[in-house]
């Protein structure tokens, strides 16, 4: 463990350089204990040799970041999440390598549906802890830009969504 720990900011760009995916904006909650990220078409697939696999789609559909991944993951589990209103769900938790700060580690996430979030990545606790220090003051991003970004976004979705009706 380093001597000094990394300050970061309420919102940060995060790397996921095995997936090949930089600058993703994330934002940093420190009442969530486990991380978040946004995922769609989330489904255990059995392969030819008997094992089961995760599969799911990661980052697509959400307005903020333009690129996304098909996944599949040999090793996942499934847990209980509690929201901000105590409703409990259960969701996949997969394992990624990020880089953030300077930093380069694993770290757990929970898959969710965030396309309705600013942010399509959130920053909890067991990513935070003994690594970084969050100064609330610090943003690097600019959180009115993504929010307009995500308004355009979800602007063309409802009209979308009128031609289909």
């Amino acid at each position: 463990m380093a001597k000094y720990k990394t300050i970061i900011g309420r919102a940060e760009l995060l790397d996921l350089p095995a997936r090949l995916l930089t600058d993703i904006p994330a934002k940093t909650d420190t009442g969530a204990y486990l991380s978040s990220i946004h995922a769609t078409n989330i489904r255990e697939v059995k392969k030819k040799n008997g094992k089961t696999v995760l599969k799911f789609n990661l980052l697509e559909g959400h307005g903020a970041y333009n690129y996304s991944r098909e996944i599949e993951m040999p090793n996942f589990e499934k847990t209980k999440v509690e929201n901000s209103f105590g409703e409990q769900q259960e969701r996949y938790k997969v394992e990624f390598k990020v880089r953030i700060g300077g930093k380069v580690f694993r770290t757990p996430f929970t898959l969710a549906d965030r396309s309705k979030k600013v942010f399509p990545i959130l920053l909890g606790r067991t990513l935070l802890n003994k690594r970084f220090l969050v100064d609330t003051d610090i943003a690097h991003i600019d959180r009115k830009q993504l929010k307009e970004k995500l308004k355009d976004w979800l602007a063309k979705d409802d009209k979308m969504d009128e031609s289909v009706a």
